[in-house]
């Protein structure tokens, strides 16, 4: 989300979160919230989170993600972010998870457990980020969704002042959330920031996991990471797979968990959500299967 480049008509450091509320909220047909802004509608979509468990791959959270479109027609999310200047998507990046937070009530009890995207550079708005954050509290208590089963992914977008995220480890962590490094590899998710961030996971960018499992030298360094952060105590998440291959590589690297197409792609929200993720759990009786391509 953050890696979108956004336009400045009123200059960067403007930093003034605005009191008033930026979208109209729905329901749709479907039973889904959407959010009306401008000309597009806003909904949510979820990608499951598969953790490696005694041989078999299990959904252990959901990935929430923005799906925008402008009349029937699907709008790219990063295009549309480049539409924004950065005082607009100040208001908006709040909004965004209030909308996938109301929409989680269609996850299956028990398994509301959320990966939720939060911008570097929205704690610079100082005091207005402590509103922000009482106001994601308030939203998950009428979820009822604890804030231990929220992980704050930390997207790739950049930041120059490390200091804004200590404190915002800081700030999330004293009131209960788990923190991810988003997209490892990209743009500005480097080593430092992890060092910054102290987090609980990294999920590696699925570009960076693709050429890194194409050869034996790349799994050799993706192997190395993995162990790194292990040893740091920190889980590891192989994005972008889209393979059978690549998650049999991604068990062998050690990965904690894994996500991507060739596992389960994006669904909308809506009723029929639990439905759509029973099929994903498997029976303890089943056999695993063996995937090709392995390095030795």
């Amino acid at each position: 989300m953050a890696g979108a480049h956004l336009r400045s008509r009123t200059g960067e450091g403007d930093t003034r979160l605005p009191a008033t509320r930026t979208f109209d909220f729905e329901t749709a047909d479907d039973g889904a919230i959407v959010a009306r802004h401008g000309d597009v509608t806003l909904r949510t979509a979820f990608q499951p989170v598969f953790r490696f468990q005694n041989g078999r791959l299990s959904p252990v959270a959901c990935e929430a993600l923005l799906r925008v479109m402008r009349g029937t027609t699907p709008v790219l999310t990063d295009a549309w972010f480049s539409s924004l200047d950065m005082p607009e998507f100040r208001q908006i990046e709040p909004e965004l998870r209030r909308l996938h937070i109301r929409n989680a009530r269609h996850l299956p009890p028990g398994q509301q457990r959320l990966f939720l995207n939060f911008d570097p550079r929205i704690p610079e708005s100082g005091s207005g980020f402590d509103a922000i954050l009482r106001e994601l509290g308030s939203e998950l208590r009428d979820a009822g969704i604890s804030p231990a089963d929220v992980v704050c992914e930390i997207t790739e977008a950049h930041t120059d002042r490390t200091e804004i995220l200590t404190h915002l480890s800081y700030e999330l962590r004293a009131r209960g959330f788990l923190i991810a490094v988003d997209d490892f590899g990209a743009h500005a998710s480097r080593l430092g920031r992890v060092t910054a961030l102290a987090p609980d996971i990294v999920k590696f960018d699925g570009n960076l996991v693709q050429r890194l499992l194409a050869t034996r030298a790349g799994f050799g360094t993706l192997a190395t990471l993995v162990a790194r952060f292990r040893d740091d105590g920190i889980h590891s998440v192989l994005e972008g797979l889209e393979a059978l291959w690549q998650v049999g590589l991604a068990e062998k690297a050690d990965a904690a968990m894994v996500q991507g197409y060739v596992l389960a792609a994006p669904r909308l929200a809506g009723p029929d959500l639990p439905a759509w993720l029973g099929q994903y759990h498997v029976p303890r009786h089943s056999t695993n299967v063996q995937l090709a391509k392995r390095y030795n």
